[in-house]
C-alpha cells in the first residue's frame, strides 16, 4: 500500500509539471477569411504585416464615414451649430443607416460625430458635408484632396455617407491609411471606441434613447490584446460587409485591420467580417511586436583620428535606439544596415560630437536612424598645435625672403 501511495504522489508531481497547452499561433499561411481583400498594421508607423489584394477597388460603404469625420474634426469648430436641411433626409438612401434626426434639427458639430462615427448615421454625414463648407459639392472635393495628401491615391469619393456609386471606391491599403490619419486626431479616437451614447436634447428631440455601436468587435475580447480601440463598420449590398479596426495590447502596440466585402447579409455576416478582422489582429499580436534593433550608447566601431594627441583613438556609439515592430522569430528579421560616417577624422573631436549615422532597412523599408557620435574626446597634438601657430609666421617669413630675392633681382635689372 505504501509503494502505491509513493507511486501516485510521484504520478501526480510529473502532472504537475507538464506545461500548460497554448493555442498554436497563427501563420500566414492559414490567415484564410471570407474577405475580397484585407490588410493589417502597425498603427504607428504604417508598416504592413500581412495583405490580401490589398490594391484591389472595392466599395468602401460606411466606411467612407472615417473621411468625412477628417474634414469635420479639422474645419469646423466642435461648439458650430448645424442644421439638418430637408436634403440631408431625403439622401439617407434606401435602407440608409439612421438614427431619426429631423429636417431643421440643430445639432453641434460634437454631437453629430458620434450618430456618423458610432451609429453610422448617414443623415449625420450629409448634415456635415452641408455645414463644414459652402457646399456638400465643396466638401466632396476636399474628401478625395485629402485622400491624395494623406496617400490614399487610390481612393475616389462621390458622397460624404458611403452609399453604392460605381466611382464611389477605395482599397483595403488606402483605408488603413485613412483609418492610421483618422486615428492621429484625440477627438476621433475617443469616439470610436465607445460602445454606445445618449445625445442630448435639441430643438427636435426631448430626450434621445440610448444609441449603440455597429461595431461588433467593441464587444469582443482576447487574450492577445487588451482593449478594442475602434474603428468603423460599413455596409451596402454591393459592397458587402467592411471592417475597419484596431487594437491594442498591454505592451502598448496598436495594430489596424482592415476587412473589405464579406459576402451575406445580417447578422451573420457581419460577424464573420469581425471574425476577419479578430483573426488578423490575433495574428500580428501573436507574431510581432516592438523590439529594439539597436539601443543608445552601442558600440559601432574605433577609429584612428589624425594629429590626435598621444595617438588617441575615436570610439564611435550610437546616439539613440531604434525601435520597430518586427518578427518575435529573430531569423526573420533580414536588416540591412548602411553606415554613412566619414572615412577619416581630424582631430580636436568633443565627446558627443555628432559623426555620422546608421540607417536600418528590412526588405527596402526604413525602420529608423540613428546618429552616431563620439565616445571620447580626442585632443589635438602639441606638435600639431605648435606648427598651427608658427604656420602663418612662417610663411610671412619665407614670402619676405621670396620678395627680397625678387627685389635684388629687379633692381640689378636697371643698373
Amino acid at each position: 500500500m505504501k509503494r502505491i501511495y509513493i507511486a501516485l504522489i510521484i504520478l501526480a508531481f510529473l502532472l504537475l509539471r507538464v506545461p500548460p497547452a497554448y493555442a498554436e499561433p497563427p501563420s500566414a499561411e492559414n490567415l484564410v477569411t471570407d474577405a475580397k481583400a484585407c490588410i493589417l498594421i502597425d498603427s504607428q508607423t504604417g508598416q504592413v504585416l500581412y495583405e490580401q489584394n490589398a490594391d484591389l477597388r472595392l466599395y468602401p460603404a460606411s466606411t467612407t464615414k472615417m473621411m468625412t469625420a477628417i474634414l469635420a474634426i479639422e474645419n469646423a469648430k466642435p461648439g458650430q451649430v448645424m442644421t439638418a436641411s430637408q436634403k440631408a433626409i431625403n439622401e439617407i438612401g434606401a435602407d440608409g443607416m439612421n438614427i431619426g434626426i429631423m429636417q431643421g434639427e440643430k445639432m453641434t458639430m460634437e454631437q453629430l460625430l458620434k450618430p456618423l462615427l458610432i451609429s453610422s448615421a448617414n443623415e449625420a454625414a450629409n448634415i456635415l458635408s452641408e455645414n463644414v463648407f459652402s457646399s456638400q459639392s465643396e466638401f466632396i472635393d476636399q474628401m478625395n484632396k485629402k485622400a491624395q495628401e494623406i496617400g490614399a491615391v487610390n481612393t475616389h469619393f462621390v458622397n460624404p455617407n458611403g452609399m453604392h456609386d460605381p466611382d464611389h471606391y477605395t482599397t483595403a491599403r488606402d483605408l488603413s491609411t485613412i483609418a492610421r490619419y483618422a486615428m492621429s486626431l484625440p477627438v476621433f479616437r475617443n469616439t470610436v471606441c465607445q460602445r454606445s451614447y445618449q445625445l442630448g436634447a435639441t430643438n427636435k428631440h426631448s430626450s434621445w434613447p440610448v444609441l449603440y455601436t455597429s461595431n461588433p468587435l467593441l464587444y469582443r475580447e482576447s487574450e492577445y490584446f487588451t482593449k478594442v480601440t475602434g474603428i468603423k463598420t460599413g455596409y451596402t449590398s454591393e459592397a458587402g460587409h467592411n471592417l475597419v479596426s484596431a487594437a491594442a495590447n498591454d505592451k502598448g502596440m496598436e495594430l489596424i485591420a482592415v476587412v473589405l466585402g464579406v459576402s451575406g447579409t445580417g447578422a451573420g455576416a457581419k460577424a464573420r467580417s469581425a471574425d476577419d478582422c479578430e483573426k488578423l489582429l490575433e495574428y500580428g499580436f501573436q507574431n510581432y511586436g516592438r523590439q529594439n534593433v539597436i539601443g543608445t550608447n552601442q558600440f559601432v566601431k574605433k577609429v584612428s583620428v589624425k594629429d590626435a594627441k598621444d595617438d588617441t583613438e575615436l570610439t564611435l556609439v550610437t546616439a539613440a535606439s531604434v525601435d520597430y515592430v518586427l518578427p518575435y522569430d529573430k531569423s526573420q528579421w533580414n536588416i540591412v544596415s548602411t553606415s554613412l560616417i566619414p572615412t577619416s577624422f581630424q582631430a580636436p573631436i568633443q565627446k558627443g560630437e555628432v559623426l555620422g549615422s546608421i540607417e536600418y532597412r528590412r526588405n527596402g523599408v526604413l525602420l529608423g536612424k540613428t546618429d552616431v557620435i563620439a565616445a571620447n574626446s580626442v585632443e589635438i597634438s602639441p606638435i600639431t598645435i605648435f606648427f598651427k601657430k608658427i604656420r602663418y609666421p612662417l610663411i610671412g617669413v619665407v614670402l619676405f625672403f621670396i620678395l627680397g630675392i625678387i627685389f635684388k633681382k629687379v633692381s640689378r635689372s636697371f643698373r
